[in-house]
């Protein structure tokens, strides 16, 4: 049967070549690189090539082949570097080099291959530590798992292991594990880790991951077991013809409303001052948008700024910007991961009503050391990785600075160019693995920045967090990660202008996390995720002194608010039938805020104001001034319409116990957090998402509607002339109101090929609604009016061309509505002075937001044994040079209403940036 066989194949190969040598095609180029001459002949004959691109780096041809068969064509190529191919089933073609693949056999070995037997083998298969394991050689070994002695009733086993980066060591976060025999699959967790359960016998198990070489291994499982895999890099030339079919898509995951980043993309990007910024990236994507430009913080599907949760390895970030706006507050060369949940947010997240954004720090190198950084004029970074133990422990560490101040003294005002202002960072990451089932994890951030406004204003603020986590894995089913962390934020403003009225205001708030997060698969592969966190808030409101002798401010500091913030949590994700996925959990929270406090009471029934203070009531140490708990549910399913087709629902219900107290339209570095308390009532956060998703051309063009309707309640607005700092009795400025939002996201990405990027189209309205009993804390006579950041059309193209793997070429196009705002519509005179009357709140709008960015990034040589590879970026940030507007403002001037529009950029902005490494491959950011 196994001669039958083998000779049907070769017969089959036979007839394959045969229709190759026949297939008539025309090819004249001149030259061109070996590259783009594969990629057109893919185009014309529907054939997969596979080669390493460093054999034919810098070689370019000129070929003119008018009907001539593909064979002749490959001979032409094949002759400069002694290359040979072989045409395969499949419509597949293979080179190799200084060698020929064999495919006809004589019939002797058609004979001996018949007879010959294999007997399956009780060992694992290995090399010893000193010889280097080839990965031709792994694809044909049998990997026995477990023992047959072990639990032989069992008509299951789990099998585990990690997948890692055999470059670096790196663990990669979303790779794939698939068993085409069983139709099954897995993902890797942010370790690298990965768990499966199948029934036992032998299998052919595929690991995948994007950028990475798709490899096989042959199992025969009897027992629970441990497989560990290292993928190597892939040139990016095969990303035009590898079949990626099992891998992970937005087809066939179960959430919706999930977006992740890719940081060779994002390197990619053309931005303002030349550096990877992955807040400002987030904006190009559907359902993110921004107040303007120079603004920090970003707004998800109609929630403020402060509605997004940003956890740097777990770690809450509070202020993510440097720079006034300008800069992300994250070193992108550290980061490993980074994704968005927009919905279908896991129970695991919590404490933030509208998104959650989760960055993942790279471990560091495993194998050997590297030393990289980047230079633009007005910022450079420097970053450090390596081994501290070989293939057991390893660092990373980044640092960033800005010398912007030359830029300041190139302006005409005189109070600017004697004005500074500067940033910086550093960032890191320690990992450390004890033995197979226990690691150590140690990150680290600081962030600093100041601005001292000539002879009269100036702050500073800086972050702080630090994170130790512990891996351990108690079975090959059940996994755990323990948690500490500790986040601080805080600032200082020094006021100058007027000498009685010198002083300095500081503020700060300080959170400590304990998270225990477990995941069980069980043996029909159901992902079970629960656990608990809790996190500790101390805050200090703020402390204003006076500076110097003359200066008339008293000293005082608002009463420190300290709380409490728990939940448990328990998710499950499982494949139902085949066709629908669900992924269900439950999460509660317990919320408590404890003395000692003060609290002022108010009399009932008119206004909060001084005015109506009754009394106060003391709470002391320890004791519970205001409680709340309340339950969140998240659900998400989808239903598999066909291959490529999928329909997704989601549901979920958050609630968010800090808020920010701003009256700005941008989120600002000296804005207020405040804590729930008994005024000041949780916010509320409902969505429902419904999407359809459909993949083409081997899922390398991604296409996705989303529609959504979400709604919020106890947000917050401010009365007019509200203080929010050093503000004693800040529920009086206060007003609770609720929102809703609603749209439809129209995405279409292309994800491989030599033109990638993707285009986006949203329809969205944010409107609020402050109602009260009291006529005077009614906004817009009690209706709905649109929120500050209520855009309603944004469409986003983002462009890559991959001319070769040492040049590429990308452009970003935004276009939005412009924001609303309330403007004077008419004065008159009452009482002998002028007053003003203004339109309905929001009522009138800023001209539209267009933007075109352009970056050209070149790539050195890419030889592997090189000293340093560089590359230079050089970009054009608003190259319309379009004056955008930021705000519009309004003043009395001789009795008459100017209004003015405020622009960040109004010209071109030119970049160029020059980024190297040292002791390692630059195969990221190519």
């Amino acid at each position: 049967m196994k001669k039958i066989v083998l000779i049907a194949i070769l017969v089959l190969v036979a007839l394959i070549q045969s229709v190759a040598q026949n297939e008539k095609i025309t090819l004249n180029v001149s030259n061109e690189s070996f590259e783009n001459i594969i990629y057109g002949l893919e185009e014309q004959t529907g054939y997969h090539f596979y080669y390493n691109p460093e054999w034919v780096d810098s070689l370019l041809f000129t070929v003119n082949i008018n009907e001539g068969s593909l064979n002749e064509i490959l001979d032409k190529l094949c002759q400069p570097r002694n290359l040979s191919f072989a045409i395969m089933a499949g419509k597949r073609i293979v080179f190799t080099k200084d060698y020929k693949l064999k495919t006809d056999f004589a019939a002797a070995y058609i004979d001996y291959l018949d007879n010959k037997q294999i007997a399956p083998s009780d060992t694992v298969y290995g090399l010893p530590r000193s010889k280097k394991e080839n990965p031709q050689d792994s694809e044909f070994k049998v990997y026995t798992i477990g023992s047959p002695s072990v639990n032989p009733r069992s008509k299951t086993a789990t099998l585990q292991g990690t997948i890692k980066d055999a470059d670096s060591g790196e663990p990669l976060v979303g790779a794939t594990v698939y068993i085409e025999e069983l139709k099954l699959g897995t993902a890797c967790n942010t370790y690298g880790y990965y768990t499966i359960t199948i029934p036992k016998g032998q299998y052919k198990v595929e690991y995948r991951q994007i950028g990475m070489r798709t490899v096989q291994r042959n199992i025969i499982i009897h027992s629970d077991g441990k497989l560990n895999v290292e993928l190597e890099y892939k040139p990016e030339a095969l990303n035009e013809v590898i079949v990626v079919a099992k891998e992970e898509n937005n087809v066939k995951t179960v959430r919706m409303g999930v977006e992740k980043i890719s940081m060779k993309t994002l390197k990619q990007l053309p931005m303002g001052f030349g550096e990877a910024d992955i807040i400002k990236s987030s904006l190009l994507l559907p359902g993110v948008q921004s107040v303007g430009e120079a603004s920090s913080g970003f707004n998800v599907r109609g929630g403020s700024v402060d509605q997004n949760l940003i956890l740097l390895n777990d770690a809450s970030i509070l202020n993510t910007s440097h720079f006034f706006g300008f800069f992300s507050g994250f070193n992108s060369e550290l980061v490993k991961d980074i994704t968005l949940y927009k919905s279908g947010i896991p129970a695991k997240y919590g404490g933030r009503v509208s998104s959650v954004m989760d960055i993942t720090l790279k471990d560091g190198n495993r194998k050997k050391t590297e030393f990289g950084g980047g230079i633009s004029p007005v910022s450079g970074r420097l970053n450090l990785e390596g081994p501290i133990v070989k293939d057991k422990s390893s660092f990373i560490i980044g640092a960033r600075s800005t010398y912007s101040n030359w830029i300041l003294g190139l302006l005409d005002d005189e109070k600017l160019k004697n004005s500074s202002a500067g940033f910086y960072d550093v960032q890191g990451n320690v990992s450390f693995d004890i033995n197979p089932n226990n690691s150590l994890y140690l990150s680290g951030y600081l962030s600093h920045d100041a601005f001292d406004y000539y002879a009269e204003d100036a702050f500073e603020y800086q972050s702080f967090a630090s994170t130790f986590r512990w891996k351990h894995i108690f079975s090959p089913r059940l996994f755990s990660t323990f948690t500490g962390v500790v986040s601080n934020y805080d600032y200082t403003m020094k006021s100058r202008t007027d000498s009685t009225q010198l002083n300095n205001v500081q503020y700060k708030i300080l959170q400590k996390t304990f998270k225990a997060d477990f995941t069980y698969h069980t043996a029909n592969n159901h992902k079970i995720d629960f656990g608990l966190n809790s996190t500790w808030y101390d805050l200090y409101p703020g402390n204003q002194w006076p500076v110097g002798s003359t200066s008339l401010i008293t000293e005082k500091a608002i009463e420190k608010e300290q709380a409490l913030e728990s939940a448990l949590y328990i998710g499950d994700e499982f494949d139902l039938n085949g066709r629908i996925s669900l992924a269900a959990g439950f999460r509660y929270n317990f919320y408590a805020n404890f003395g000692p406090k003060t609290q002022v009471n108010y009399l009932a029934g008119i206004p909060r104001n001084e005015a109506s203070i009754i009394d106060t009531t003391h709470f002391s140490k320890n004791e519970v001034v205001q409680f709340y708990s309340a339950p969140e549910i998240r659900f998400s399913a989808n239903i598999k319409l066909g291959l490529d087709n999928s329909l997704k629902i989601g549901a979920n219900r958050m609630y968010q116990y800090i808020h920010l107290m701003s009256n700005t339209m941008a989120m600002s570095p000296t804005d207020v957090w405040k804590l729930s308390d008994s005024y000041l009532k949780p916010q509320r956060g409902d969505q429902l998402s419904i999407g359809f998703y459909h993949n083409m051309r081997q899922n390398t063009i991604e296409a996705s509607i989303e529609t959504y309707y979400k709604k919020l309640d106890n947000i917050l607005d401010y009365k007019g002339g509200a203080q929010l700092v050093m503000n004693d009795h800040l529920e009086t400025d206060v007003i609770n109101g609720k929102g809703k939002a609603y749209g439809i996201e129209l995405m279409l990405q292309k994800k491989k090929g030599k033109y990638t990027g993707w285009i986006n189209y949203t329809y969205s309205r944010i409107l609020h609604k402050i109602d009260s009993e009291f006529e005077e804390e009614r906004v817009n006579n009690g209706e709905y009016f649109p929120a500050n950041y209520d855009m309603p059309h944004n469409f986003k193209l983002v462009f890559n061309y991959k001319y070769s793997r040492r040049f590429n070429l990308s452009a970003n196009f935004l276009y939005n509505t412009g924001r609303p705002y309330t403007a004077p519509v008419a004065y008159y005179y009452f009482n002998d002075a002028m007053r003003v009357y203004y339109s309905d709140r929001n009522a009138v709008r800023m001209d539209d937001y267009i933007r075109l960015d352009v970056a050209a990034n070149i790539n050195g040589n890419l030889l592997r044994k090189k000293l340093n590879h560089s590359s230079w970026t050089f970009a054009v940030y608003n190259v319309f040079g379009r004056k955008n507007p930021y705000s519009i403002f309004f003043r009395t001037e001789n009795e008459q209403v100017k209004g003015y529009k405020m622009s960040i950029f109004g010209q071109p902005i030119f970049t160029v940036t020059y980024n190297f490494k040292l002791f390692g491959n630059a195969k990221n950011d190519f």
